[in-house]
């Protein structure tokens, strides 16, 4: 028995020296595991005895898989790249979790000023207006809640013509709401300048042969005149009253021009002082508006002033833009009566209302289309005469093709992405806004105040919408 185990101990050390030798480059044994033992397992439990001859570690991986191990032992070296593999494929992982939360995050904002800055969606059908809504209308400026009550005691010098001038009624009502097609009103035509006003007064005074109340009609010395008259200058038939200022707005008041109701269309960009003065809630206006949009006309004023020798020659549009004589969100700001300080969400969604309820809304781009709404939302039409209708037509077509009070000059439109188109984006920033709300006001109006042809292309488009949603 002892010389069996002294046997096994020197083949144990036999292979041990065979492995070193050949870790040190020496001769390679052919054989690692003794031949008494080739026949058994390498390890297991009825053979404890081999756990004594645990192999070495050495500076090249060693596979003991020929002795039936299996198990492949790597150096130091090797240890510390699959380490630094691991470590990197985690610090990849973190860096994708803190990209996703970081997207996500992104989408969250955005998603979330979407939704404060979009227009307000306007209602297929308008509700009937409360008289609580009259209440709570807030012009801002001096023009708040006070001003939409007519006072007794800050207006008694125009009393004396005015009769709505006492009653103390708001002059949210001196307006005709813009679906209404009926009542006693007078046509107000909102003047903005620079948006083809002009265009629409020579329209109606010399197409249409209306009488207009605008600024024209104290020329001529007509400006002492202490009673209403209609009197004509350049062919064209006016009232003998200012409409332009406030000062001229009111004398037209204290002459009784509301109750008179000589004018068949009144011109003004003065929309709360000609509601207060010069309508009632018995003779109401029926207010519209032609718009462009306010960066084409912020550029064309900018023209426009320099050729009549209001700007310098030297200004260029940039300086102009940065609040050099710049009109800083024009429409928002007159519809609202804020005329100083800065505008707020507030204005802008006091604008929207004033539009959608009272407003019939048309565009320059769109000019044929917006005065055939014009003439069906004031109840104008073309001469009876066949003839003399024919030449009205004419006559229309003209000015709306060739226009009125152009800039003679051409000029070119600042390129996006440029400094004066973000200074002028930025002045008119309300502005712009208003007038997104107002193209979609256009389309709603479409369906009572557009032309046939106008409605055939939008029941095509919805044809076209409903066939493509079938498909999907």
């Amino acid at each position: 028995m002892k010389e069996r185990q002294r046997t096994r101990d020197k083949g144990k050390k036999k292979d041990l020296r065979a492995l070193g030798e050949k870790a040190k480059g020496g001769k390679e044994t052919k054989r690692l595991v003794p031949k008494s033992h080739s026949n058994r397992p390498y390890f297991n439990a009825a053979n404890p005895g081999r756990r004594n001859g645990s192999p070495m570690y050495h500076s090249e991986s060693i596979n003991y898989s020929r002795a039936g191990i299996g198990v492949v032992f790597r150096d130091a070296d090797s240890s510390a790249r699959a380490l630094q593999e691991l470590a990197q494929r985690r610090q990849e992982r973190a860096e994708r979790k803190r990209a996703a939360m970081l997207i996500g995050l992104l989408m969250a904002m955005a998603v979330s000023v979407h939704l404060f800055t979009r227009p307000q969606p306007i209602p297929l059908v308008q509700p009937a207006y409360e008289k609580k809504v009259d209440e709570t209308i807030n012009y801002g400026g001096d023009s708040s809640l006070e001003s939409l009550k007519v006072d007794k005691k800050s207006d008694a010098t125009i009393s004396k013509g005015s009769s709505n001038a006492t009653r103390g009624d708001s002059i949210w009502n001196h307006l005709t709401d813009s679906i209404d097609d009926f009542g006693n009103f007078t046509p107000f035509f909102f003047h903005v300048p620079r948006n083809g006003g002009q265009t629409i007064k020579d329209i109606v005074g010399l197409c249409l042969e209306k009488v207009q109340a605008s600024e024209v009609g104290i020329r001529e010395g007509h400006q002492d005149d202490k009673e209403l008259q209609t009197v004509t200058i350049d062919n064209i038939k006016y009232i003998n009253v200012d409409t332009s200022s406030k000062e001229g707005i009111e004398r037209a008041a204290v002459m009784g021009f509301e109750q008179q109701q000589m004018a068949e269309m009144v011109t003004s960009s003065y929309f709360l002082n000609v509601a207060k003065y010069l309508f009632s809630a018995e003779r109401q206006g029926r207010a519209f508006i032609l718009l462009r949009h306010p960066i084409d006309r912020a550029v064309s004023m900018f023209h426009y002033q320099k050729s009549v020798g209001a700007l310098g020659e030297k200004l260029s549009l940039e300086d102009y833009a940065r609040g050099n004589g710049i009109e800083n969100n024009w429409i928002v700001r007159f519809l609202t009566n804020a005329m100083e300080g800065e505008l707020k969400k507030s204005h802008l969604d006091q604008a929207k209302k004033i539009l959608s309820k009272k407003f019939l809304v048309g565009f320059l781009d769109d000019a044929d289309e917006s005065l055939t709404r014009m003439m069906k939302y004031n109840g104008w039409t073309y001469s009876e005469d066949e003839t003399k209708g024919l030449m009205q037509q004419d006559c229309v077509k003209k000015h709306v093709t060739e226009g009125s009070n152009s800039n003679p000059n051409e000029y070119e439109m600042p390129r996006k992405g440029s400094q004066s188109h973000a200074l002028l984006s930025w002045q008119t920033q309300y502005d712009i806004k208003l007038y997104e709300f107002a193209k979609q006001l256009f389309e709603i109006q479409t369906k009572q105040y557009g032309s046939k042809e106008r409605k055939k292309e939008i029941k095509k488009k919805e044809k076209a919408k409903t066939k493509a949603k079938e498909k999907l």
